[in-house]
């Protein structure tokens, strides 16, 4: 169970390893949630924060279920590396990689907000992710109501049986059904980086994977540490599953500018 992060001691001893990477979640974590998720943006606070580190040697990933694109576009940090999707896409040096196999789902997933887009669900946006599609419902003036629409349709539409179903904060997403997620995200961004420390960072259900991809690191003799990003949303299993938490996004900036003074001589 996390304990709650007041000061930086607990983690000195991780971050003495070199090469250290910071791998960490976006909305919701280092970016605060906001009703219309195109809105999304990372704080100039932790932008500045990411930054400083990374000229300092520290690796910066992001891993999110948002597209590459979008997510360079909501972070805006030069040089850092991405997986997209869960993991689907791989960012490390510009262009994003993905594998073969998840090519018939783009359309598939067309198909889908095909048999959906006819609910016209107020406050319900439809985001297309190339293999992946996320159906956001918190501007919705019944969240429960709209969640059950969607949950229908997804249902009726016969193309929604080819993808699994990944439930987050006011969000469905119909991800394909293939062994990559977070977690394995975690590991090929490490691996690649050749990172000996690793700390992650993450609030919502969908970064558990993210979570258990650390832990798979110390395995392999690479020292990792999670924390989790409290909220009033937050679901018990991601403190369950977590080192350490802090609250709200304004604790994951004052954890950057933290873990800033502690590795610079």
């Amino acid at each position: 169970m996390a304990e709650e992060l007041r000061d930086i001691e607990p983690l000195r001893s991780l971050l003495a390893h070199r090469p250290l990477a910071i791998l960490s979640d976006i909305d919701g974590t280092i970016a605060p949630i906001v009703p219309n998720p195109e809105d999304s943006r990372v704080s100039n606070r932790a932008r500045d924060a990411l930054q400083s580190l990374m000229s300092e040697g520290v690796s910066v990933g992001f891993i999110t279920g948002r597209a590459i694109e979008k997510a360079r576009d909501i972070v805006g940090v030069l040089g850092a590396y991405y997986a997209g999707n869960h993991g689907l896409n791989i960012a490390m040096d510009g262009a994003a990689e993905a594998p073969e196999e998840l090519r018939p789902y783009v359309a598939w997933a067309q198909q889908v907000i095909a048999d959906t887009c006819g609910l016209n669900i107020p406050g319900v946006i439809v985001e297309d992710k190339g293999p992946v599609v996320a159906f956001h419902y918190r501007m919705a003036e019944s969240e429960d109501d709209a969640r059950r629409a969607l949950e229908s349709a997804i249902s009726a539409s016969p193309s929604s049986k080819n993808f699994r179903v990944q439930v987050g904060r006011k969000v469905i997403e119909l991800r394909p059904p293939v062994a990559i997620d977070k977690g394995t995200a975690v590991e090929t961004l490490a691996s690649r980086i050749g990172a000996r420390a690793v700390l992650t960072m993450g609030d919502d259900a969908t970064d558990l994977d993210m979570f258990r991809g650390a832990r798979e690191l110390q395995k392999h003799g690479v020292a990792s540490a999670s924390v989790a990003v409290w909220s009033n949303e937050v679901q018990p299993e991601v403190l369950e599953e977590t080192d350490y938490f802090v609250r709200g996004v304004e604790g994951v900036e004052w954890l950057l500018e933290e873990v800033l003074k502690a590795i610079r001589p």
